[in-house]
């Protein structure tokens, strides 16, 4: 099968991750919120703000996400010094160097139709993600998706359009929940009992253990909801893309070709 490919414009590759951004703050407690990413904001800010791993892991997932197979070396020549290199950097390296889909319209029963392959993409997408798409129909509620894909699913989406989903109206579990509270909470009474040398410190220890495991069960249980306002179905969610998306003449630019 032929697919059409562009490239990114580097303010693309920006509001992608601002887009991700927007939703890691509603399901992810240790996020930073309301913090403006742009292309000065440094490598360190960003990952200090969005809670993400060392470069010398970031660089697999960045590999992952934006279909590159960049070498360590390179993506530190990117990254590295973090206080240093901003996200200018790399959306610059990333448009220069990932392939961008165009989403051709597909014939059906003798019609081109838009829906169904945009539709067909998302699926092939979470696909390529390793996730099991079987189930998949445009009738799908989306929340339930959400709850089992999780992050994927959302920065899958956002690729195809980085502003079709609004901010996920995201509630944790209970299990999540009172993890983290128990955790953090006593995060400083073991501390502080540690630091009085009374022999509660070691309660309140294993209490901190406690709420560190239910945090841990609690991020691979489904969250209590992840909904989006006036978008409940996959089709709901491939008719907004469908109508934000550029012309045909436009995303078909002078730049793309063909495998």
């Amino acid at each position: 099968m032929r697919t059409a490919v562009t490239k990114y414009q580097p303010v693309e590759i920006l509001q992608i991750i601002r887009a991700n951004y927007v939703q890691q703050q509603q399901f992810d407690e240790i996020v930073l919120k309301n913090h403006d990413l742009a292309f000065e904001t440094t490598i360190s800010d960003w990952q200090d703000t969005c809670d993400l791993v060392d470069t010398s892991e970031l660089f697999k997932y960045l590999n992952y996400y934006f279909h590159l197979e960049a070498s360590r070396e390179t993506w530190m020549d990117i990254l590295e010094p973090e206080d240093e290199k901003t996200l200018g950097d790399l959306c610059n390296f990333v448009a220069d160097t990932a392939e961008k889909e165009v989403i051709e319209p597909i014939k059906i029963m003798g019609d081109c139709c838009s829906t169904a392959a945009i539709f067909k993409s998302l699926k092939k997408r979470l696909e390529d993600r390793g996730l099991d798409v079987s189930d998949i129909r445009p009738s799908s509620q989306l929340e339930p998706l959400v709850k089992k894909y999780k992050s994927v699913l959302i920065e899958e989406i956002n690729q195809l359009d980085q502003g079709v989903l609004p901010p996920i109206d995201f509630k944790t579990n209970w299990v999540y929940k009172w993890g983290l509270r128990l955790l953090l909470t006593f995060v400083f009474v073991t501390r502080f009992l540690a630091y009085r040398k009374s022999n509660w410190g070691w309660v309140a220890g294993g209490v901190c253990l406690i709420g560190y495991g239910m945090v841990w069960l609690g991020a691979w249980l489904k969250p209590k909801q992840a909904s989006f306002k006036n978008i409940h179905t996959v089709a709901d969610l491939v008719r907004k893309i469908d109508q934000q998306k550029p012309s045909p003449n436009k995303a078909l630019s002078a730049r793309s070709s063909l495998h």
